[in-house]
């Protein structure tokens, strides 16, 4: 059995809220309260997805990030970036959320081995991408990842917004938490998340562009084409839906499936982020010609 862990208590996420909103009208970097977005979005997170079974909660660990994060001195906080050069500026608070979360996650004993995680994951073969290492946990039929560097200058508080918007958007592909591995030397901090295993129908043809388009326009986002280097991107297909700022990308044909058992799609590993000012989605979406939501 896992020990037990205490989220911050709804006044705290509350408080942190309130201190985001007035920072970020200063025009300095605060985590910005993704719950907002769930309101907008007109869903319960905690009814979505498989948190809460043996294992930790997204939700919790964000708030604990968040309070280290906007812990540090006001005369310390950063502008919020106003290119993509800038986002870079922001790797301090990285480090005071990456800090706190460490000393809570140490505090409730919720550690992986990380030699034993790069053990498995390299005998089968080092499976994974940009993000994660990879391994197949046939006890479970569950996928096993861990994070080893964050894309698109984003943080991870910025991470654990993406998991729990992905169990609101796409429950059935819905991540678990389940702890978290520190390297001894660096005592850098990285989750390890488990998501079900999903059969794809193998006999049927891949998932049309069309298919993803109707099936995001079913949930209010539209498609838009980002720009890479200058150039409009055609290859990792990107929605958007701009009364609650999420932006989902990477929904080529790899990440979008059709179930064996039902025939229906099932979206496996998309990229998830809010566009708000200063963050890397709002700035790209500028870039194709679409706002994004007010802080307020």
């Amino acid at each position: 059995m896992l020990n037990p862990f205490v989220p911050l208590p709804a006044s705290d996420i509350a408080a942190l809220t309130e201190q985001a909103l007035q920072i970020r009208l200063e025009n300095k970097y605060a985590r910005f309260p993704v719950q907002l977005c769930f309101r907008l979005l007109g869903r319960d997170v905690a009814s979505f997805g498989e948190e809460g079974v043996d294992c930790l909660d997204f939700q919790a660990a964000e708030g604990i990030y968040r309070a280290g994060a906007q812990g540090l001195p006001v005369s310390q906080i950063p502008q919020l970036p106003q290119s993509l050069v800038q986002i870079s500026r922001l790797s301090l608070v990285d480090q005071a959320g990456r800090k706190n979360l460490r000393r809570w996650v140490e505090g409730i004993g919720r550690i992986f081995d990380e030699s034993e995680f790069i053990a498995r994951w390299n005998s089968q073969g080092q499976i994974g991408g940009a993000e994660h290492q990879v391994y197949y946990d046939e006890d479970s039929g569950r996928w096993f990842k861990r994070l080893y560097g964050c894309l698109n200058g984003t943080s991870l508080g910025d991470y654990f917004d993406r998991m729990v918007l992905h169990a609101v958007l796409f429950p059935e592909t819905a991540y678990r938490l389940e702890g978290f591995t520190i390297n001894s030397k660096s005592k850098l901090i990285s989750p390890v998340l488990s998501q079900v295993h999903v059969c794809p129908a193998t006999y049927e043809p891949p998932v049309t562009r069309e298919e993803t388009t109707v099936l995001m326009a079913d949930m209010g986002f539209i498609p838009v084409q980002l720009r890479y280097d200058g150039v409009i991107d055609d290859g990792y297909f990107a929605y958007y839906r701009q009364e609650t700022g999420v932006l989902v990308h990477d929904l080529h044909d790899e990440n979008v499936v059709r179930m064996q058992e039902t025939g229906e799609l099932a979206v496996i590993d998309p990229f998830i982020t809010l566009a708000r000012t200063g963050t890397w989605a709002a700035l790209k979406i500028a870039e194709v010609g679409f706002s994004h939501p007010s802080d307020g």
